[in-house]
């Protein structure tokens, strides 16, 4: 069953599986075949709210490259190729987020390969765009069910202060 699912690296609003099931339930999608594996970082990334979501009314997250100490916490999940075109779905693929591949480290060092998504380039604006609070409360209850830091959340929110 594993080699017909597709290695995911969700982070933000992705993490907290009741906003999926809820998406999905909303839009008219089975919300199954996202099975969580383990967690994982996303190392030399950064969280940025550079992007306007109408579906969200406010910022939306988004990774981008940053500097080597940096890192972004996550889970590694496997989508059920519906599940895929889901989330592509979800995520606005390639109009709004595009597929990503990106290398992750598991908590024991092991490095994969897996898909994210990442704004595309023609949404990204040149200045924080915050996110609602309902929207930073999902993304800390995602990271926080797991144990995993919310420092790289902190530090993004601190854009709009100029920290």
């Amino acid at each position: 069953m594993a080699n017909d699912t597709t290695l995911y690296f969700g982070y933000g609003s992705n993490l907290d599986r009741n906003d999926w099931i809820n998406w999905c339930k909303k839009k008219g999608h089975d919300p199954d075949g996202m099975d969580e594996v383990e967690i994982a970082y996303l190392h030399g990334y950064e969280m940025k709210f550079h992007y306007y979501s109408n579906g969200r009314e406010g910022g939306a997250a988004d990774v981008v490259k940053g500097g080597t100490d940096s890192k972004i916490p996550g889970v590694l999940f496997n989508l059920s190729p519906n599940a895929l075109k889901v989330m592509d779905k979800k995520e606005g693929h390639p109009n709004y987020y595009k597929r990503t591949q990106v290398t992750v480290r598991t908590s024991n060092g092991e490095e994969i390969s897996a898909l994210t998504y990442t704004v595309v380039q023609d949404k990204i604006r040149n200045h924080f765009v915050k996110p609602t609070d309902e929207y930073v409360s999902i993304i800390r209850k995602g990271l926080e069910s797991r144990g995993l830091s919310t420092t790289m959340l902190e530090f993004a929110l601190g854009a709009e202060k100029g920290i």
